[in-house]
C-alpha cells in the first residue's frame, strides 16, 4: 500500500509535530512509500483530502489517505474525500487532545501502535459514519464521533479558548480541559426547548433541554462514555436528552456521565435508530467531532452511511 498522509502539526498542543517525526523515521526505516502534506489553516484538511481523492480516484484498492492529528482533523479529512466521492480507506493516527474515535474503533492511544495497526492491515473495514443536514441553513456534514448542542458543544467552544487546555495536552490529560470547563457551563447555560421526532410521526417535546447529543460511538470529550450501546459498526445513531431539573438532579446526572452511566438514568431519554429528526428553538452553540459549529437554531435530520477504514482493531483482537 502507499499512503497520503495528513499532519496536523498544531494538534494536541505541538504533540503532533514530534510524533510526526517519529513515525516518519520508522516509515522511511521500513521503507513504506508516502506522500506526506501539512494543514495550515481552520478547514484546510478538507481540501487537501479532496485533492488526494481527485488525484488517486482511481487507486482505491492500493492507496491510503492517513490522518496524524486530532478528532477534528480527522473530521475534515473524512468530510473532504465524502465530498469528493472517494472510497479511498482512511487510517488515522491520534495525535490531539481527545482522540475519542480512536478509543472508538479500537486504535492505541500510542502512535506508533496505532501506525503499526495500520501497517498491518490487510483490507479495509466498513464503518457508520454519522451524515446530518440542517433545514434552517441548507448545510450538510459527516461526522465520527458526535453532534452535540447546547452543553458540550459550549464546553467545547470554552475549552478550544482555554490556555489551560495547552498546558494539560502536554501532560496527556487533554479531556480534563473539558471537565474543567463543565461547572461553570453548568452555572451559565441556559435550558432550552427541543422537539424531537421520531420515525413513526410521534412527538416529543423536551422544554428544559441542557444535554443534547448524537453519537456514533460511546466516546465524548477525552474518553468519557456518553453512548456505551453504541458502536461504529452498527447502522444507528443514539441521541441522548437530558432536562436540567433542580441542582441535585442535575448534579447527579453529571455524576452518572462522568461514570458512563447516564443513558440508563431515568433522568435521561434515549433515541437510537438510523434515522433521527430533531428541532431547536433557540440559539445554541452546536459542535462535531470537537468542531465548533458556531450558535444557531436547528432543524436536524441525522441518518447513517458507511466508509472504508483502514487499520486493524485491537478490540477485535481482544476478542479473538
Amino acid at each position: 500500500m502507499e499512503y497520503s498522509i495528513i499532519v496536523n502539526p498544531l494538534a494536541g498542543s505541538g504533540r503532533a509535530k514530534k510524533i510526526w517525526q517519529q513515525l516518519q523515521s520508522r516509515l522511511n526505516e521500513l521503507n513504506i512509500v508516502y506522500q506526506v502534506v501539512e494543514t495550515r489553516y481552520h478547514g484546510h484538511a478538507v481540501d487537501l483530502a479532496e485533492r488526494i481523492a481527485h488525484r488517486f480516484a482511481s487507486a482505491a484498492a492500493t492507496h491510503v489517505v492517513m490522518v496524524v492529528g486530532g478528532d477534528g482533523t480527522l473530521h475534515e479529512t473524512l468530510n473532504g474525500l465524502i465530498k469528493a466521492n472517494s472510497s479511498l480507506p482512511l487510517a488515522y493516527i491520534p495525535a490531539g487532545s481527545g482522540n475519542d474515535f480512536a478509543r472508538g474503533y479500537g486504535l492505541s492511544q500510542d502512535p506508533m501502535t496505532a501506525l503499526q495497526q495500520a501497517l498491518d492491515a490487510q483490507h479495509p473495514t466498513l464503518i457508520n459514519v454519522g451524515h446530518y443536514y440542517d433545514a434552517i441553513k441548507q448545510e450538510e456534514g459527516y461526522f465520527l464521533n458526535n453532534l452535540g448542542v447546547g452543553f458540550d458543544a459550549t464546553i467545547v467552544s470554552q475549552a478550544n479558548a482555554s490556555s489551560a487546555k495547552k498546558r494539560l495536552n502536554r501532560w496527556h490529560l487533554g479531556n480534563l480541559s473539558y471537565l474543567s470547563q463543565a461547572l461553570g457551563v453548568l452555572y451559565n447555560q441556559e435550558p432550552f426547548e427541543t422537539m424531537v421526532q421520531e420515525k413513526n410521526g410521534h412527538h416529543h417535546l423536551f422544554p428544559k433541554t441542557f444535554i443534547l447529543i448524537a453519537s456514533n460511538h460511546p466516546y465524548i470529550g477525552g474518553g468519557f462514555k456518553i453512548a456505551p450501546d453504541e458502536s461504529l459498526h452498527s447502522s444507528t445513531l443514539e441521541l441522548l436528552v437530558v432536562e436540567r431539573r433542580n441542582w441535585l438532579i442535575t448534579f447527579w446526572c453529571l455524576r452518572q456521565f462522568a461514570r458512563g452511566r447516564l443513558n440508563h438514568s431515568r433522568f435521561a431519554k434515549c433515541f437510537r435508530a438510523s434515522r433521527l429528526h430533531y428541532v431547536t428553538t433557540s440559539l445554541e452553540f452546536a459542535q462535531t467531532d470537537g468542531e465548533e459549529m458556531g450558535s444557531r437554531f436547528m432543524d436536524l435530520t441525522l441518518d447513517t452511511c458507511q466508509y472504508p477504514f483502514w487499520g486493524t482493531s485491537l478490540k477485535e483482537k481482544k476478542f479473538n
